[in-house]
């Protein structure tokens, strides 16, 4: 354990975590959480998906190889089932799951565990507005090693507070679950890494999750090339007492869709509540029209600690509106996103694929 002689701090992840990682995997089990049951949203009925037959709204997935850790990841000793989901030496990620998006959440899950040096290491935290049973039965069949949790969003949270937006899918509420993450999650779960369900990662996750957030509560890829102004409004710029936010801030764009989140300090700083009031001000005076994610900027842009772009290679399903395809940017690639309003396997079912929807094309779990 010699170069593991760093301590831990409260608010900056130190690379004895990632050594200790490596170290120490945890055993593999599953936790589930379901509550009461609600009807499929009718916003949902439309979507085209591959069903199997019989009385189940849900796709049947193939089961994903058994991903085990690597020869550097040494076994750990038992624990009772309480200390594991908080174990301090687990990665945790945080998902939502719904019907328009399993099937690339499924993709996204296979991607991690199969990159990871120690995917037993990983803990997937789940957030879902109905189904949780079905979508829970579709995890542990296709995963039946994974360690995850369900929790229930409640919808209410949001629904008096989501403003129209440039397309129908960014007013969905669970969108918006990301915001209350640090409010749904066990406290003892202090850090978590935060992933869209139209990714793909392609690198060991570990490496983003020992990100060190120094001061900052969230971490995220930045773009600060930008035109930052078009994401709000020509009134919010013309009104001191709103554009004022960003005094004393060099505010620059990032997308939500990939995020290292330092939950205890969310918690303290409640910035939950700060999301919010924003989303309040903008249904009186429309100051963005997209749909989540100006009110992070208006929280958060400017105290963002900086990630390699790598870890979010953003856009790949083109603009909001028309879904053109789109090419890599340039650099390395650890994570494969496909935010814009294209989707890889929408595309591929309709034949109508980008040159980049065939990376994604391999991770997908569902019998064709």
């Amino acid at each position: 354990m010699d170069l593991c002689r760093i301590r831990f701090r409260e608010y900056g992840f130190q690379p004895l975590v990632l050594c200790l990682l490596l170290l120490y995997p945890v055993r593999a089990s599953r936790y589930i959480l379901f509550d009461v049951e609600s009807d499929l949203s009718s916003e949902l009925s439309s979507i085209s998906l591959a069903l199997q037959s019989g009385n189940s709204s849900l796709p049947r997935f193939r089961e994903a190889p058994a991903f085990r850790n690597g020869r550097e990841c040494i076994a750990s000793s038992e624990m009772n089932a309480s200390s594991e989901l908080c174990d301090v030496l687990s990665v945790h990620i945080a998902m939502t799951l719904d019907l328009a998006y399993i099937r690339g959440s499924v993709a996204a899950i296979l991607s991690v565990v199969k990159h990871a040096a120690c995917p037993e290491n990983i803990v997937f935290h789940f957030l879902a507005m109905s189904l949780e049973q079905e979508l829970g039965d579709v995890i542990s069949s296709t995963f039946p090693y994974l360690r995850f949790k369900i929790y229930r969003f409640n919808e209410s949270l949001v629904k008096d507070k989501i403003s129209t937006s440039i397309r129908e899918a960014l007013e969905q509420p669970l969108n918006y679950a990301r915001t209350y993450i640090a409010d749904i999650l066990p406290t003892c779960v202090k850090r978590v890494i935060y992933l869209d369900s139209d990714l793909l990662v392609v690198d060991d996750i570990v490496k983003l999750w020992a990100t060190n957030l120094g001061s900052h509560p969230l971490g995220a890829p930045e773009y600060c090339h930008v035109n930052f102004t078009q994401y709000f409004t020509d009134n919010f710029w013309a009104d001191a007492s709103l554009s004022g936010v960003f005094k004393g801030r060099n505010p620059c764009y990032f997308n939500t869709g990939v995020m290292v989140m330092d939950l205890a300090m969310w918690r303290k700083g409640r910035f939950s509540k700060t999301i919010e009031y924003w989303m309040e001000v903008q249904r009186k005076k429309r100051i963005y029209d997209l749909g989540s994610l100006p009110p992070f900027l208006l929280v958060f842009a400017g105290d963002v600690q900086a990630i390699e772009p790598r870890w979010n290679q953003h856009g790949l399903g083109g603009d909001n509106l028309q879904g053109h395809c789109r090419k890599l940017h340039p650099g390395p690639v650890s994570l494969l996103h496909w935010s814009g309003k294209g989707k890889p396997w929408i595309r591929l079912d309709a034949q109508t694929a980008c040159p980049l929807d065939s990376l994604w094309a391999p991770y997908d779990l569902l019998p064709q």
